[in-house]
């Protein structure tokens, strides 16, 4: 789940000596709000649609104006998870990427980084979704993956969560079954708490639905 396996590189990042008029049309023609600058250097950072638009200077070059850069970024060999840190506390459509000599290589957009996940989760891969709750104190995803086992299924993937409830976790879990009904059983024997289960057709509608609000969300 590295970054640079993620890298698909739909869009080109400006250069320093573009002109602001330039940007701002890339940015209308890719939907996006923000976009990575470069130069012969290096890596500058990333500039926002609005505060071009606010110079109201079209014919000058990004680096002859006075703009916010953000110079923000993820390694390409760090996790995923990290550019969805970075994307989601920036309100950030992208998310530049650049190697250990701090090189530019590339960028994630949304949509890269919600396929990225889909995979991590194995979202794909046909089962069903289980979600449970469990006190933190006795939470051991071992305990839980050996009573799926126990009734012949595999987990292949998990996600927990803290509840708004502190001695609360919630652990969501992929399973590699459509029909959980024995899986079901099993953790209720083990008085484990079954908030939520989806079998394979009801989580992909599901599923859809809402990928479909969001890259309405998107514009695209």
């Amino acid at each position: 789940m590295l970054v640079k396996n993620h890298i698909k590189d739909n869009l080109p990042p400006l250069k320093s000596s573009d002109k602001v008029a330039k940007a701002i049309l890339w940015m209308e023609e890719f939907r996006c709000a923000q976009l990575p600058v470069i130069s012969e250097v290096g890596y500058i950072g990333i500039v926002m649609e609005r505060d071009l638009r606010l110079l109201n200077e079209p014919e000058a070059k990004i680096s002859e104006v006075s703009v916010p850069i953000s110079r923000l970024f993820v390694y390409e060999n760090q996790h995923i998870f990290e550019a969805v840190k970075l994307a989601a506390n920036n309100n950030f459509g992208i998310v530049p990427v650049l190697n250990e000599a701090e090189q530019y290589v590339g960028q994630l957009t949304l949509p890269d980084i919600i396929g990225a996940i889909a995979e991590a989760n194995s979202v794909q891969n046909p089962g069903g979704i289980i979600v449970v709750h469990i006190n933190r104190n006795d939470y051991i995803l071992s305990e839980i993956s050996r009573i799926v086992e126990s009734e012949g299924a595999q987990i292949l993937s998990s996600h927990a969560t803290i509840t708004d409830d502190p001695d609360i976790i919630e652990v969501t879990l992929k399973i590699n079954r459509i029909d959980l009904t024995r899986i079901l059983a099993g953790f209720y024997r083990h008085n484990l708490e079954v908030k939520a289960s989806y079998h394979q057709s009801e989580f992909q509608k599901d599923l859809q639905s809402r990928y479909d609000e969001f890259m309405n969300y998107l514009g695209m």
